[in-house]
């Protein structure tokens, strides 16, 4: 394997261990789905995520591009955004033909 290769690979390690030690600190499981969200636990968010979030609240369903228009940020970021807090358990995912939709719960 190529030197880049093996440094994209420890990246995204890196990046999975420190998801999962966010779960672990925050005792979410990764693949919770539920119909609501916690307010007390969306604050607990980092603040990037908590903008991507409200957008996405308030969107109901979008894609990245849509999300990345209502927050002003650039659409890859939004995408690393919103696959964490599907991983966390906030949103549902959902392929349609070659677009990703994000899906939104309803905070209580």
């Amino acid at each position: 394997m190529s030197k880049e290769v093996i440094n994209r690979i420890k990246k995204i390690e890196e990046r999975l261990d420190y998801l999962e030690r966010t779960i672990k600190r925050k005792n979410v499981e990764p693949t919770r789905l539920s119909q609501t969200i916690n307010i007390k636990d969306m604050l607990n968010l980092p603040s990037s995520l908590q903008k991507t979030m409200l957008a996405i609240q308030e969107l109901e369903e979008a894609t990245a591009s849509e999300v990345a228009e209502k927050t002003k940020r650039d659409r890859t970021v939004e995408t690393i955004y919103l696959n964490q807090l599907t991983r966390l358990g906030y949103l549902n995912k959902e392929r349609r033909s070659r677009k990703v939709y994000f899906k939104t719960m309803r905070f209580y």
